[in-house]
């Protein structure tokens, strides 16, 4: 079978080292599209797994439809309310946790603007977890790339299997400390896939090229502009992600990680791993 859809990653920027390769498997959550529709029903024979130049063998493998934790992120800074988007972020995230329909599935809020709050811990959708989304309201600086970073750790650290970190912002930064390549790199590397809804004014630079890392997703919409498809889109992808694992690469450092599959198939995964030294 001729394999050619791929998922790759030019990024440079290197990682604190999360695993040493004679202790831990590499896990990759993997989305694979066709014509914008979720493609189902894959087996393992259907992917390869390329560390740099090198295939790996695939020892690991989950295809079923699951729950999912999500880390949903609104933008809270002042710019959303002058151009309009706060409302329509609200409104996004309360439609997305009515897609979050199966007992199992959890989420967590967190706003930001230049800091980062925690407004509801990962658990069940809940009246609390609604209220709290409404509680929502704008002012301050936007801290959009810092925000992502500390969140997708947060998501990370919670252990969910299928995962994944929804940001809802008008996709301006104004005062990120980190810059947006290493938090692509970082994420990537904790395998937490970002999908952004970009409101209103064209997103930050670097947002696309973090959320495609990650092997997540950039959606633009206009103000007033349904985002159901949008919402529907990632609500689908985190449920069907394949699930799969293989032995590292013994060097340390950053790897750059490809899956591949059927052509005419988008393949959506993480852009690499990081190997620690041998203790």
């Amino acid at each position: 079978m001729a394999i050619v859809a791929t998922a790759t990653s030019g990024l440079l920027a290197q990682q604190a080292p999360t695993f040493t390769s004679s202790t831990r498997l590499v896990t990759v959550a993997v989305s694979v599209m066709r014509g914008g529709e979720v493609v189902t029903g894959l087996t393992r024979d259907d992917f390869q797994v390329f560390s740099g130049d090198e295939r790996k063998p695939i020892v690991q493998f989950t295809s079923e439809s699951g729950p999912v934790t999500t880390a949903l992120l609104v933008d809270a800074s002042g710019s959303m309310a002058v151009n309009r988007a706060i409302g329509p972020a609200v409104a996004g995230v309360q439609d997305l946790l009515r897609g979050l329909d199966r007992p199992e599935d959890r989420a967590g809020l967190f706003t930001f603007e230049r800091t980062l709050t925690m407004r509801h811990d990962f658990g069940p959708i809940n009246p609390t977890l609604l209220a709290a989304v409404d509680d929502t309201h704008a002012f301050g600086s936007t801290s959009l790339f810092d925000a992502i970073l500390s969140t997708s750790r947060a998501l990370a650290a919670d252990g969910a299997a299928r995962r994944g970190l929804v940001a809802y912002t008008d996709g301006v930064d104004t005062s990120s400390v980190q810059p947006s390549v290493d938090v692509s790199a970082h994420v990537a590397a904790i395998d937490v896939p970002v999908y952004v809804v970009a409101i209103g004014a064209a997103p930050e630079a670097g947002l696309d090229a973090l959320a495609r890392d990650t092997g997540g997703q950039l959606f633009t919409v206009t103000p007033g502009a349904p985002i159901q498809k949008a919402q529907t889109s990632i609500i689908t992808q985190l449920r069907q992600h394949y699930l799969l694992a293989f032995e590292p690469d013994s060097r340390p450092g950053w790897h750059r990680l490809s899956v591949r599959t059927r052509p005419n198939h988008t393949v959506r995964a993480r852009a690499g791993y990081s190997v620690s030294p041998q203790s």
